[in-house]
């Protein structure tokens, strides 16, 4: 067995394993298309797969066996759902169970052959997609989704590759722009690759400056707040990196303040601006005790959160929180970080001014309870509802309420788009 290829399938058997342990999310940007594949695929189909695993084996393996197991679901996963030959993939993984856990072999061996000739007889049974969204989550959401709604997330989640939106320059020809990637229009100022392949850099135009990655969702905070406030606004970009929002608002003449806490994502900011020729005051501090010296016209508070309106992007993180233990103590963190950054950003907002919190999260406690919270315990703010005629979204999007909620399976034919909170406030007194 070529040892290369054993290694690659090593590698991903390791982030599965992470997964599987309840491991903190970390972006991972795999250079080899292999191990991409891989990772991405199972995950996405992990409910599935370990639907499988428990269907060939007589009693289930234990937290203690999650190496085993995670070698089982790369196999299963060349088997089902990727172009690998099946003598291949068993093969394979028979090799790495000799190298990982060799007590282990019959048994990778066995549920593998057992798989493939039950395919082969018609007699394999399918399981329902929708056990790909773990049951830790599916039951929180089905407190405030409707099932239709769970369904489709579920549906889109498992759609590979996700599609890739670039932001253009508001100066910039978007037809030229279009043509130039071979994409389409979808928004404003806005260019969508549907099935995105090979290299960022690697696409036209990356030099020139002119275009930058952010999901359609991930545009309309900033949006909305260049429309909500005067001409050259001075404004305050709370939690910035990677920076694609205050590209945004540099973009449209904003004065943009630029705050991270974080010293390498401040260096990530620091060099996607420089890329797109645009110049920021960008601080490294955290935001919670930060005080402009003057009120600023408009904040930006893209708060950190849970990320579990990216799981088209990021299918690791259901399963991640699915195997933690500590993840409600976790989101009760980080609401308590929202709630001081959003105190910390009344502080630093004029009269009049406006405030723009979002999170890219589906949990109710991370967007409509904290806004709800916030506005109870400060009388000088008030919601200004966002207006269905006022931004380029579905109107299904826009709650009673006036706040944008976008679920994963909205413009579904295009790809979806992240599932994103947004509210606007205002300053009163």
């Amino acid at each position: 067995m070529h040892d290369n290829s054993i290694k690659l399938r090593i590698q991903a058997i390791n982030e599965i394993n992470d997964v599987l342990c309840g491991k903190t999310h970390k972006e991972n940007h795999f250079k080899n298309k292999l191990i991409k594949s891989l990772v991405s695929t199972s995950l996405r189909r992990l409910g599935e797969i370990q639907f499988y695993i428990n269907s060939y084996m007589k009693k289930p393996l234990k937290r203690e066996h999650n190496l085993i197991k995670a070698n089982l679901i790369i196999g299963i996963t060349q088997i089902l759902y990727m172009n690998i030959p099946d003598y291949a993939s068993v093969n394979t993984s028979v090799e790495i169970a000799k190298i990982n856990s060799p007590h282990h072999v019959k048994l990778v061996n066995a549920v593998l052959r057992n798989i493939i000739r039950d395919i082969k007889s018609n007699k394999f049974k399918q399981a329902e997609a929708s056990i790909n969204i773990p049951n830790k989550i599916k039951t929180r959401w089905y407190n405030h989704f409707n099932t239709k709604d769970i369904e489709k997330i579920m549906q889109q989640n498992i759609i590979i590759p996700p599609a890739l939106d670039l932001a253009i320059s508001k100066n910039e020809d978007i037809y030229q722009w279009k043509k130039n990637l071979k994409g389409e229009i979808f928004g404003e100022n806005n260019i969508r690759i549907i099935k995105p392949s090979g290299k960022i850099e690697d696409l036209y135009g990356y030099n020139k400056g002119k275009w930058w990655i952010q999901d359609y969702s991930a545009q309309l905070p900033a949006k909305i707040l260049i429309s909500s406030v005067k001409d050259n606004p001075e404004i305050i970009d709370m939690c910035a990196a990677p920076g694609g929002k205050t590209a945004q608002m540099i973009n449209y003449g904003a004065n943009v303040t630029s705050i991270e806490i974080n010293k390498k994502r401040a260096e990530i900011l620091k060099e996607n601006l420089k890329r797109l020729n645009l110049k920021s005051k960008i601080i490294i501090d955290n935001a919670i005790n930060f005080k402009s010296k003057l009120p600023v016209d408009g904040i930006l508070l893209d708060a950190p959160c849970s990320s579990t309106g990216t799981f088209r992007k990021n299918p690791d993180i259901p399963w991640r929180i699915e195997n933690d233990n500590q993840f409600v103590k976790k989101l009760f963190n980080l609401c308590k970080t929202q709630k001081m950054l959003l105190e910390s950003a009344s502080k630093s907002l004029k009269i009049g001014g406006t405030l723009i919190y979002s999170v890219c999260s589906l949990e109710i406690e991370e967007g409509k309870n904290q806004i709800i919270d916030f506005i109870k315990n400060n009388r000088n703010f008030s919601v200004k509802p966002i207006l269905k005629n006022e931004i380029n979204i579905k109107n299904k999007a826009i709650t009673k309420e006036g706040f944008i909620r976008t679920l994963p399976h909205y413009y579904k034919s295009k790809g979806g788009i992240d599932g994103f909170f947004i509210a606007r406030l205002i300053k009163k007194n």
